[in-house]
């Protein structure tokens, strides 16, 4: 221990003290001043106290950061703590002044209600000035004046974001981006989705640079796949040339945020949009005008079109539920309640009629659509978190893809009570801590992959066997669509912000 009797303010460093070899104390460097003589100052005599030192050289660096001006940035900073310290009491010393009397206790009720004692409930001397005790003050960082928050609010208008579009595409009277490539006309004439037999991909066909980060959705165009759409978290959704690789149709600054999802109406007409921006947004696909917008209430993760129904779609929300809405009529169809936590994606199965919703909660519920209660819980103590469902071609089953890098496949049929099946599961890829899209063939055989290590897998369906791994990028590839007509054209898209088609 050490008998400390102050310090001297002209010292350089914080071991700047005197020591006194007889009772090897520290004693500091004031004139007149010894470690055996009291000092007497304007405020009283000056008493020894005893300090540890670490503790004394801390307290002297607090003084030192609060009183010793080192510059103008300094001087700017301890100036805003002093003006709101100041503010403070300045608020404190209102607050006393504008209260009422508290009355007398002796007196408890009192019809003309002047001296009826009121204790701590006794209200201020006038509704404006408790409302003015009530603002919160703040330092202007330019002029180190202290004014109300609602001032500032007020001088800074909330901003509105104003979408736009750009065509690069072919400008002709009677061109339309719908309007089938010639050699589309010859090859597919005939051609239906799922009759033909499909290949797996072997080399690279393009790859282009689609988003300036991540591409967060991937989609061929419905039916014809002659043109594809992907959104990014640079906030915009581009649409592209599949028979003209690396061209750009138009581009959409669609959202002030990152886009979460995007997806095709299914006559391609239209497009719906969602965002971390809260909003959700129908686009006009060749005009590329906004036909309907909405504010949800909390961050969307995706959202859908109802099938044969093209005037209601679904958008799964971070507050646990999923929003039906009538987008024709801006009104409210159904809202469905029932998951603990997050829902992240949205399946429609038996013709539309029936849907699945996933979660963050680690289970997945199917329900009859406008119906809030759902028909089947699947949830098992070791099942995993599944952020994805897609459903099988043939529509008898869809499969989850699971946090541990798996797999897995349900029955879509609802007299087989919508069952895992435990003999089938698609594994060696992975997908751990990563929201990877699924796809099949047209024909249902191939049942294709991202992985969080740049690959794309291709499994059997039938044998559940790996046929093909493809190292696609070096970063995480996690959406990938099959083209509609093409037997072996595979888009794929990751966190590096290209587009890949291989064939």
């Amino acid at each position: 221990m050490s008998v400390v009797t102050g310090y001297s303010t002209d010292s350089e460093s914080e071991n700047d003290v005197a020591v006194d070899e007889t009772t090897d104390s520290i004693v500091p460097h004031l004139p007149h001043a010894s470690a055996d003589a009291s000092i007497k100052t304007t405020s009283g005599k000056f008493q020894r106290e005893y300090i540890e030192p670490h503790q004394f050289k801390r307290n002297k660096r607090i003084h030192s950061d609060f009183f010793v001006d080192d510059g103008d940035t300094n001087r700017i900073n301890k100036s805003k703590v002093f003006l709101a310290m100041k503010a403070t009491r300045d608020k404190v010393k209102r607050l006393k002044k504008g209260r009422k009397w508290k009355g007398d206790p002796s007196i408890i009720d009192d019809e003309e209600e002047g001296d009826t004692y009121r204790g701590s409930w006794a209200s201020s001397s006038s509704s404006s000035e408790e409302q003015d005790d009530d603002q919160i003050e703040v330092v202007d960082n330019e002029n180190n004046v202290v004014k109300p928050a609602d001032t500032i609010e007020q001088s800074q208008p909330d901003y509105e974001f104003k979408e736009s579009s750009k065509y690069y595409g072919k400008r002709s009277n009677n061109y339309s981006i719908y309007d089938l490539p010639k050699d589309y006309q010859v090859r597919f004439a005939t051609t239906v989705a799922g009759q033909k037999e499909y290949f797996v991909p072997k080399k690279l066909l393009s790859s282009f640079k689609a988003h300036e980060s991540a591409v967060t959705s991937l989609e061929f165009f419905p039916n014809s796949g002659h043109m594809l759409i992907s959104s990014g978290n640079d906030c915009m959704v581009k649409l592209w040339s599949t028979t003209r690789p690396k061209t750009l149709i138009r581009e959409y600054h669609s959202h002030s945020k990152p886009v979460k999802h995007v997806t095709f109406s299914q006559s391609g007409h239209e497009f719906i949009s969602c965002s971390y921006d809260r909003t959700v947004k129908i686009w006009n696909t060749e005009t590329g005008e906004v036909e309907y917008k909405h504010k949800v209430s909390s961050n969307p993760n995706m959202a859908t079109f109802v099938p044969n129904k093209p005037d209601e779609y679904m958008v799964a929300l971070d507050s646990r539920r999923v929003e039906h809405f009538d987008w024709r009529t801006r009104e409210s169809v159904q809202t469905y309640e029932h998951h603990q936590s997050a829902i992240t994606w949205i399946e429609f199965i038996n013709g539309g009629h029936q849907f699945i919703t996933a979660s963050d909660d680690r289970t997945l519920k199917i329900w009859d659509i406008r119906v809030n209660m759902p028909i089947k819980y699947i949830q098992d103590p070791k099942q995993q978190a599944m952020p994805i469902v897609k459903k099988h071609p043939s529509g008898q089953y869809f499969v989850g893809q699971s946090m541990d890098n798996q797999i897995l496949v349900y029955s879509s049929k609802q007299q087989d009570k919508f069952k895992k099946n435990n003999n089938k599961f698609f594994s060696g890829h992975k997908s751990a801590a990563y929201a990877l899209q699924m796809g099949f063939t047209p024909d249902g055989k191939t049942l294709l992959s991202g992985d969080s290590n740049g690959y794309c897998y291709f499994w059997d369906w039938k044998s559940t066997k790996v046929i093909r791994r493809l190292k696609v990028s070096e970063k995480v590839i996690s959406c990938v669509d099959v083209h509609p007509l093409e037997t072996s054209l595979v888009s794929m898209a990751g966190f590096d912000g290209n587009i890949y088609l291989y064939t």
